[in-house]
This record gives C-alpha cells, structure tokens and sequence, in this order.
C-alpha cells in the first residue's frame, strides 16, 4: 500500500503548487476534479477531470484509476495541445476518503524526452498517444486488457448508477479452444482468438462500448445503457456471423462455439467486484449445461 494521509491540505498543495505546474486531485471512479492550482480546496467544482487534456474523452492509459485501484503511485508522459507533461499520480487519504493526487510538469522545452526531438507536434503526440494506448491494450488481439477492465468497468458502473442506466456485461469463452491449441497448434489458436476479438468488435457499437481479454480465450464486453433484450441480440449476432465465418489454418477448417454469461447491471446496485463475480459463474454455469449456451441474470 502506497497510500499518504494527508492532515494539512492547504500547506501540503502550497508547497507542491510551487514545485510543479499543475497540481490537482480528482476522484477517478467519478471521474471528477475536487482541486486544481488554488481553485478550490476539497470541492468539486463540475469539471470530469479528463477536460483538462482536451481530447473529448476519458484518457486511455487513465493512470490515475490504476493508482486508486491498486493503492500506488504511477507515472506516465501524456500531451495537451502543443505541450509534452509528465504525469504522477498518487492516492492520498484525507478526511475519511481516498482521493488521487495529479502532480504535472511541463517537458515541452526541456529536453527530457529525448525519443521525440527533431519530430513534427503531431509525430510526436501521435507517438505519446499509441504508447498510452498500448499499456491498454491486449498485443495479441486488440482488444483491450484486464488492466482495462479493472480502471473501466467501476468508472461505467458508477456512471450508469448516476445516469439511472443499465449496464449489460458479457462474459465468453471459446469452447474446446484447449483441443484447437492441441490439434492445430498454437499459431492456430492465436488465429481465432484474433478472428473472435474481430467478429465481437463489429457488432459492438464504436467508441460507445467496449471489448477485452479477460485472459486466455476469455473476454468481455461491455454494453453502456443496454437491457437484457439488446444483450441478447448483439450474443445471438456474434453466434450468427461466427457460424457463417470460415476460419482457416493451413489446410484445416475450424469450426467455433461461444459459451456465454451476461449480466445486466442495474443502477446502483452492484459494485465492480461482484459484477465480475456473477457473470463469471454465469459464464461457468454456461460451460456446464454443454458449451455453446447463454446463461444470464
């Protein structure tokens, strides 16, 4: 645990506001900026806390979430506008409640980040940019990560409880993916686990909901403001379009079946932890009755 207990708030933050160039806390399940730079002290003032960086959405690589789920402090390099920032974020306690401390430092003119000298602006914030998403995202297939999944799935929780929305979470395994491994081999296995990550992300809606690798031939997907009903259709159009693929290796054709466990999450009644917890036994139940099954709850 990494975690600081701070008792003098306004001397603690004068103290930083001198050493570095943006100073803020937010709270990264709300998403939510309680104190930037001396405008305010412990209250929220409106602003999601990814407004800052000017990108019109929440931060791929959201360090800060990862600090306030894993109890330690990260750091990453990010940009904004025309200028290159390292970033350190922290998890303090004050008062009763956790909060995550952002301490910025502009590297524009300085010269740290050696890697990006002599290239355009947009050189270099396209690299800073494929860098923070790839700490997100899965190598193999794309899709995104179990890192991800532990920093987005609270955040969209938390939203659809505030927004009096549902949440549909998908959890799915290939069946049988032990014996194409085996028979086939592993650049085989590594081949439908690509075509399934492609199949799932065009029924999913773009930028809207969202895609990861559990682990191994395990995934999940995430439906924002979406009922039992559209759960199942978008399963029975991925079942549809996987039973119309034709996936081949070397000479062979592999055939596929998912088995599923969904879950709709309805507002303000489950954290993360148990989300996971039911769709997984769904999912496990699924397996059970023969594979190639929807369970839901």
């Amino acid at each position: 645990m990494d975690v600081f207990r701070v008792y003098d708030l306004n001397g603690y933050l004068e103290g930083l506001n001198r050493l570095f160039d943006v100073v803020r806390i937010v709270n990264p399940i709300s998403k939510k900026v309680i104190y930037q730079n001396g405008e305010g002290e412990t209250i929220i003032h409106g602003d999601d806390c990814y407004e800052f960086w000017e990108k019109g959405k929440v931060c791929d690589n959201c360090i800060s979430a990862r600090a306030f789920t894993e109890r330690k402090s990260f750091t990453k390099i990010e940009y904004k506008g025309d200028g290159v920032y390292m970033v350190m974020a922290s998890p303090i306690i004050f008062g009763d409640d956790m909060y995550i401390l952002e301490i910025l430092k502009d590297l524009t003119e300085t010269g740290i980040v050696t890697g990006l000298s002599g290239l355009s602006l947009k050189e270099s914030t396209d690299i800073i940019a494929k860098l923070n998403e790839k700490v997100m995202k899965d190598d193999l297939t794309g899709a995104y990560n179990r890192r991800y999944i532990n920093e987005k799935l609270p955040s969209d929780i938390f939203y659809a409880a505030r927004s009096n929305e549902k949440i549909s979470v998908i959890m799915l395994d290939i069946d049988y993916f032990k014996e194409i491994n085996d028979i086939y081999g592993h650049l085989a296995g590594d081949l439908v686990l690509k075509e399934v990550t492609s199949i799932i992300k065009s029924k999913i809606r773009r930028n809207y909901d969202w895609v990861a690798r559990y682990g191994g031939d395990e995934f999940l997907i995430v439906l924002k403001n979406s009922d039992k009903k559209a759960s199942d259709m978008i399963i029975k159009e991925i079942q549809m379009a996987l039973r119309n693929k034709v996936i081949k290796f070397d000479n062979y054709t592999i055939g596929l079946t998912l088995s599923f466990g969904t879950y709709i999450v309805e507002p303000g009644t489950k954290d993360f932890d148990e989300v996971l917890y039911i769709v997984d036994n769904n999912l496990n139940m699924a397996k059970e009755y023969g594979k190639d099954k929807v369970i839901s709850s």
